[in-house]
């Protein structure tokens, strides 16, 4: 069920993406020192000159960019080639697409030399064919850092487990800040950790919808800088999920809200910062390991733990010996972020996190009237509540659209309150969002009467929304209805059934939803219109069963268009 938890002000998300505060000078600093190449060395008569493109994660850039100035300083020199190094900070998401060869219109220059956060980016990059053929198998490891849960020193009520990113498990209304698992090892451990834990199954997969739905709000784009999430500008502190170097970082510099690192019993997934090269040309190869023979020296090792980074070997520095909220010892990790279970978290995070079209459909026919139960609400009273309810899960960028249904609104046994547009946009007029509008239309539905037409409105939804299909979005048709057509459409439940087999393409999957109140006599009826598309048919006795419907419908996205 939604946990009702108040997020962060919006601001705060800004400050989630901003870069690391020891970072941060140097990084700017990069743009100016690597492209230029000492005058004296432009004059020294190289036969040919070339240069080693060094892309580093924003954490680690830094100590690159100076051990590339070192290595310029040294004026290499190979069989007649000179060889200069470039080093910039380039996030590993866009590194990692552009060798895989999927840059799709942006730069098509890859680097030679790669230090991405994790080797777990270099596996992903390695699954085409392009990546194979180009990036060396065995990388060396610059430092090493384990991924933890990072809360401020003294709060209570989050244990040492991943079990406690759940938003049943954490403080009440602490948000959950994490990177975006398409842009963060962190991320992706934090994902794969919660599936881990939660299963396999129906019911797993409407508890990661839940995780899912209330991480997003305060997900960052990039590295995350504690010092711009804490203190918490509003409301209670966050949970995080961090690398303990950013943690030992931020301590060091005595904050106002000193973090205490929680590594999880289950184990973690430790960051290794691979130097990896990419290409098979001999100069730029030699050039490489000699960039590397530099970056190995006990100045720059030390330099890295200075920064709050361990050995390669997870052994930790005097540094942080010392330092309180994070712990000396080795944590418990393990090597399990690889293969399907990397693909698989992202690929979870893709699916749920995806925005939305949904066309609603609610039924005020005569039959909402009934009760639900004997004693109990009303059809229409449960429609309503779900209606509501169902918008405080949709995102801002959800284009949602509502019809009501019934033959008393004429010939087409509807009307049409409100067309597709996304919630978070506003009406010129009236100033109010397409989500106020909408609610304030679900708070008025009243009965109209007469029949519902049930069968006819399902295709013309159906059509409606697969003409204005939007790519990369989730396409869906939601239904909450008493569950009856009783004849009163042209179209028979055969033919709906056919016309929608028909229509569905798994390429193009528009999927409907059936949520129908009370008893349902035409239960098996309404499966087979569900089933047709790969969505499917709640029956909900009990009001209180709606946030789970909503939640489970939502997780069916993990499995269209090949749902059973």
């Amino acid at each position: 069920m939604p946990n009702g938890r108040h997020r962060q002000p919006s601001r705060a998300r800004a400050a989630l993406a901003s870069p690391l505060g020891f970072a941060a000078a140097a990084v700017a600093l990069i743009a100016v020192l690597s492209v230029a190449i000492p005058y004296a060395v432009r004059l020294a008569g190289c036969g040919e000159t070339r240069y080693l493109r060094v892309a580093g994660a924003l954490g680690i850039a830094p100590v690159l960019q100076a051990a590339a100035d070192e290595f310029n300083d040294a004026g290499r020199e190979y069989s007649g080639t000179c060889v200069y190094a470039q080093a910039a900070e380039v996030p590993p998401h866009r590194v990692m697409t552009e060798l895989a060869g999927g840059g799709g219109g942006g730069s098509d220059v890859v680097p030679d030399v790669w230090v991405p956060e994790s080797s777990a980016w270099v596996e992903l990059a390695r699954v085409s064919e392009s990546g194979a053929r180009t990036i060396e198998t065995e990388p060396r490891s610059l430092a090493s850092s384990p991924v933890v849960i990072a809360v401020p020193r003294g709060t209570e009520g989050v244990a040492a487990t991943w079990e406690s990113l759940l938003p049943e498990e954490r403080p009440e209304a602490s948000p959950l800040v994490m990177v975006d698992p398409n842009r963060g090892v962190p991320g992706m451990a934090a994902m794969q950790a919660v599936r881990r834990i939660l299963g396999t199954g129906d019911a797993a997969d409407t508890a990661m919808t839940d995780f899912v739905r209330d991480a997003q709000p305060d997900t960052a784009f990039g590295e995350i800088d504690p010092a711009g999430v804490y203190p918490a500008p509003g409301g209670a502190a966050p949970v995080a999920v961090l690398p303990e170097q950013a943690v030992a970082a931020y301590n060091a510099e005595d904050p106002r809200t000193p973090l205490e690192a929680l590594y999880p019993r289950e184990g973690t997934v430790s960051l290794d910062y691979p130097f990896v090269t990419a290409g098979d040309d001999p100069v730029v190869r030699q050039a490489a390991d000699d960039l590397f023979a530099v970056l190995s020296g006990e100045r720059y090792r030390e330099r890295l733990r200075d920064m709050g980074f361990r050995d390669p070997d997870g052994a930790a520095p005097a540094r942080l010996e010392g330092l309180a909220g994070v712990d000396p010892a080795r944590p418990r990790t393990h090597d399990d972020l690889t293969g399907d279970a990397l693909l698989s978290a992202v690929e979870d995070w893709n699916r749920l996190s995806m925005p939305s079209q949904a066309l609603v459909l609610a039924d005020v026919s005569g039959h909402m009237r009934a009760d639900i139960a004997p004693g109990g609400p009303s059809r229409l009273e449960v429609t309503r509540q779900a209606a509501l309810l169902g918008l405080t899960l949709f995102p801002d960028d959800t284009d949602m659209g509502l019809w009501l249904l019934s033959s008393g609104f004429g010939p087409t046994g509807r009307e049409e309150a409100e067309g597709l547009a996304e919630l978070g946009s506003s009406d010129a007029g009236s100033g109010a969002t397409r989500r106020e509008e909408l609610q304030a239309i679900a708070e008025d539905i009243g009965v109209e009467g007469g029949q519902a037409r049930l069968y006819d409105n399902i295709l013309a939804a159906y059509e409606t929304v697969d003409g204005s299909y939007e790519e990369d979005h989730i396409n869906s048709v939601i239904v909450l209805t008493a569950g009856r057509d009783d004849g009163s459409s042209e179209i028979s439940h055969q033919e709906l059934v056919a016309e929608l087999q028909d229509r569905f393409d798994p390429e193009r999957p528009v999927t409907l939803f059936i949520i129908a109140f009370g008893d349902q006599p035409e239960r098996g009826e309404l499966a087979e219109i569900a089933a047709a598309t790969s969505g499917t048919l709640s029956v909900a006795d009990d009001p209180g069963e709606i946030g789970d419907i909503f939640l489970s419908s939502i997780s069916r996205r993990l499995c269209v268009p090949d749902c059973e």
